[in-house]
Order: structure tokens, then C-alpha cells, then sequence
């Protein structure tokens, strides 16, 4: 008889131990999951599930090397008084970097997804009429070549000025000088979010000229060609697949 209790007794919390087994498992795949980023990368894709919802895929020759969050604080004229020296706007950069093998950077491609705090009421009141369609947004397109270095000491506390810390912290090295193709759009109905899509490359790494020689030495058409080349480039660095 205690043998039969015995084997009972065993084969119950055999049962038990299945049972709990199973419970655990459901609770696994059918429970709340752990909360997913909003954002993230993915196979050189940036995926952003809001502000705006998209997925822009990045040319193969650029790796991802990670990103950071940074505050915009009121320090010029376009804010008011009782602003000044307040966050005013938040946000985050993805960064990806071309290099060699030395881990001198030849091009970064950088998307800012970037919003006006709630408890002000700013908005980002660009103009789009004469803009272009890049997937299904208008983005506003500029360039510019100049002193990157120059720029961060002038401003430490600046988007750009960050992004070589941030990359100098991770091994990189940089050249001063850079040139820059841009593309701001609106991520937001409300105008309170924007999304802006960075291509910069090392102005002496691509041209062989310095930011003094390129505005002041070599022929217009000369410098309107390397101006166009490069943008055309900038336009083949992404590839907006959603959004």
C-alpha cells in the first residue's frame, strides 16, 4: 500500500511539474511582451514606428555605429527672452559612418528625428512649395561646405558639435572641414516634429581642396560641379522603402 501511495505520490508531482512547465510557457508567448524602442536599426535600415512613421534603407558602404539623445537649448535671437537658456526641443540622431581602415571617416549619413517640447508652442514653420517628394513626405534640400571643427568650439553644445564627440569617443577620426547635403521634413501634422537626413563627406578627403580653396581658388563652374556631383551622391545614399 505505501508503495502505491509512494508511486502516486510521485507521479502527481511529475504532473505538477509539466503543468507548471506549460503554464510558464503560455504566459511566455501569449503575456505582454517586452516594450519594443520605437525606433531602431535593422539590416542598415532605420526603422521608426512614430514622428514620423518610416523606414529608410542606407547604402551598404555605411555601417551603423549607434545613436544619441540631445536637447536644443534657446541661446539666439528667433527665442524669446524668457526662453533663453531653456530646453526648447528635444531629440535623436542615428549615426552611420563610411570609413577606411584606419577609422578615418570619408562619409556620414546621419537621420535627426527632433520635437518642439509640449509646454511651448513652437512650431517648424517652413515653407514647401517649391520642395520635393522623397517617398511619400516633401523634404526641403540645402548644402553647405564648412569648418566643422571651427563650428564645435564656437558652439560645444550644438547637434554637430556632439556628433564628434560622440563619434571621436568611439575611435573615429574626423577632418575639420566638411560638406554637407540636407533634406528637412515635417513629422507631424501639427508642424511640432521634423525629420532631418544628413550625407556628409570630408571636403579634403573628396576634393582635394581645403574650405579656403575651394571658395576662393578654383573657377565657378569647377565648384558648381563638385557641388552638383555631390549632391547627386547624396540623393543615392538612402532610400526612403516606407513612409
Amino acid at each position: 500500500m505505501k508503495k502505491i501511495i509512494l508511486t502516486f505520490g510521485i507521479l502527481m508531482l511529475f504532473l505538477s511539474c509539466i503543468n507548471k512547465k506549460k503554464n510558464l510557457q503560455e504566459q511566455f508567448e501569449n503575456g505582454p511582451k517586452e516594450n519594443v524602442s520605437s525606433r531602431y536599426v535593422k539590416d542598415n535600415t532605420l526603422f521608426s514606428n512614430e514622428l514620423p512613421k518610416i523606414e529608410i534603407k542606407v547604402n551598404s558602404e555605411f555601417k551603423f555605429v549607434g545613436k544619441f539623445d540631445f536637447e536644443i537649448i534657446a541661446n539666439s535671437d528667433e527665442y524669446s527672452k524668457n526662453m533663453q537658456g531653456k530646453p526648447v526641443a528635444s531629440g535623436e540622431r542615428y549615426v552611420f559612418v563610411s570609413t577606411d581602415k584606419n577609422r578615418s571617416v570619408n562619409k556620414l549619413f546621419i537621420v535627426q528625428l527632433e520635437g518642439f517640447l509640449s509646454e511651448n508652442d513652437l512650431i517648424y514653420n517652413y515653407n514647401f512649395d517649391k520642395a520635393e517628394f522623397i517617398g511619400k513626405n516633401k523634404y526641403r534640400h540645402n548644402t553647405w561646405f564648412y569648418d566643422s571643427k571651427k563650428q564645435t568650439q564656437e558652439n560645444p553644445l550644438s547637434e554637430g558639435a556632439k556628433t564628434r564627440v560622440f563619434l571621436k569617443e568611439k575611435g573615429f577620426l574626423l577632418e575639420d572641414e566638411f560638406m554637407m547635403s540636407r533634406y528637412v521634413g515635417l513629422a507631424s501634422q501639427d508642424r511640432k516634429n521634423e525629420i532631418i537626413i544628413f550625407y556628409q563627406e570630408m571636403l579634403n578627403n573628396t576634393t582635394g581642396y581645403s574650405l579656403n580653396e575651394y571658395e576662393n581658388t578654383i573657377t565657378k563652374n569647377e565648384a558648381n560641379l563638385i557641388r552638383k556631383l555631390f549632391i547627386e551622391r547624396s540623393k543615392n545614399s538612402f532610400n526612403i522603402i516606407k513612409g
